[in-house]
């Protein structure tokens, strides 16, 4: 199951997340209905805006796989909200220094509506005859010093954002005024508006009063609000479908936040609680049963034999590199041989006449020299770039490195290293299978029917 951060538009749930095949109750439908989930409808027309996103990057992909992520999603987005943290919480999605619910809302919405839209909304705008969205603007911006310091000054350093005062008189305080057609009553875009929707880094910009940026941010919310304008007043879908593209955004977000607080959706460079808590629980004979059924995962270099080309300019290693790396890339020719006949011609090693030979390199004799260190981890039958020697106490010199055998080995099964990443890799299997158990249970639980016809 590949789980991916900054999927186009909250996923789109495109491909089915678990793979949990008896999730279909095929039965009669209206036209218009394309499944539904227990009491909740999933609209033709909705289907369709996911199927046209979803086709953009993936042309291939199916009209059933697209209702199948719909239809999981709404089913665990259910399972999520039986198990809602009480207090309101917003689980482990919630970052301070990220966007608020609401606006990952709106990004995820213009995203799946820029993109399943995207040959009409061109058409849309150029017909307007806008340059850009600032061409709508009613009245001229309000972004003077005057108006915006009082709002926008940190007050000491006891604040990192506005306090209750400043974002009460920042919902007054109208910067941007805008229609999108003549017919549309003037919108209007308040300092508070624009700033709730920034991370803190862009707050930060705010609070510096940096016009351009509040200017440019100001630019692309009308651009957003451009594109939810003519969804809503011109894409053809009804105000049901509209609510049902919004519900499923909604779906998928709270799958997000369910697939975190399962520890199934962190960035692998992030602390993952559930991870570390399962993986501690590995016993040593899981372990060992892994580790069998794995091996090839747990190789390590044993040893390798190696030979060496010293000159004393960066110009010379780098003229014999390329000479060399041409040599490699002749399918006709023998890269071994060539460089045992530049050692011969070039190299200025006392080891020349033994062709440069560094003999046999273990995990032992690697740490008796620097070159032997990197002879260590170079690729087999592959010329090395150049490298400068580290030595500062006598003339610097440049070495070329070329390995012709190389012998691996596994590493111990009671290693530290083994231990790490077998326990890691069984920990996310065991994840796995409760993911699939709880989504399998959602759906035998569930009451779902689905229009044939439309797929």
């Amino acid at each position: 199951m590949a789980l991916r951060r900054g999927m186009l538009a909250i996923g789109l749930a495109v491909v089915a997340l678990a793979g949990y095949a008896g999730w279909q109750h095929w039965g009669p439908l209206p036209d218009s209905v394309a499944a539904t989930v227990d009491s909740t409808v999933i609209p033709l027309d909705t289907l369709n805006v996911f199927v046209a996103a979803a086709h953009r990057s993936e042309p291939d992909v199916s009209r059933e796989a697209v209702l199948k992520g719909l239809v999981e999603n709404r089913l665990l987005a259910a399972v999520a909200h039986k198990h809602d943290d009480p207090a309101g919480h917003d689980h482990a999605d919630a970052s301070r220094v990220g966007y608020d619910a609401q606006t990952r809302h709106e990004q995820q919405r213009f995203k799946l509506i820029r993109t399943a839209f995207a040959d009409a909304l061109r058409v849309a705008v150029e017909e307007s005859g806008t340059k850009n969205s600032l061409d709508y603007l009613s009245a001229p911006l309000v972004l003077s010093d005057e108006a915006l310091s009082p709002l926008l000054k940190l007050e000491q350093a006891l604040y990192a954002t506005m306090t209750e005062a400043q974002q009460h008189a920042a919902s007054q305080l109208v910067i941007a005024r805008y229609r999108f057609d003549e017919d549309q009553p003037e919108q209007t875009l308040t300092l508070w508006d624009l700033y709730r929707r920034q991370n803190i880094q862009l707050k930060v910009q705010m609070h510096n009063l940096n016009t351009g940026f509040i200017r440019e941010a100001i630019k692309q919310q009308l651009t957003m609000e451009y594109v939810f304008y003519w969804f809503d007043q011109h894409s053809g879908l009804s105000g049901d479908a509209i609510a049902a593209v919004d519900d499923c955004i909604d779906d998928a977000m709270t799958r997000d936040v369910l697939l975190h607080d399962l520890g199934l959706m962190h960035d692998i460079h992030d602390d993952n609680p559930q991870l570390r808590a399962l993986a501690a629980e590995v016993s040593q004979a899981q372990i060992a049963a892994y580790y069998q059924q794995h091996k090839d995962e747990f190789t390590r270099v044993e040893r390798v034999h190696a030979h060496h080309l010293r000159v004393n300019s960066q110009a010379e290693a780098d003229r014999i590199y390329a000479e060399l790396l041409k040599i490699q890339q002749d399918e006709s020719a023998d890269p071994g041989e060539a460089f045992a006949d530049a050692v011969a011609r070039y190299s200025v090693a006392v080891d020349r006449e033994q062709g440069g030979a560094l003999g046999w390199i273990d995990r032992d004799s690697r740490e008796d020299h620097w070159i032997q260190a990197l002879a260590f981890v170079q690729p087999a039958q592959r010329v090395s770039p150049p490298f400068r020697s580290p030595a500062t106490d006598s003339a610097p010199y440049w070495e070329l490195l070329w390995v012709d055998q190389k012998e691996m080995g596994y590493q111990r099964v009671d290693s530290e290293s083994v231990r790490y990443r077998a326990a890691q890799a069984i920990a996310r299997e065991q994840m796995q299978q409760r993911f699939q158990t709880l989504l399998a249970e959602a759906t035998e639980a569930a009451s779902l029917r689905v229009n044939h016809e439309v797929l």
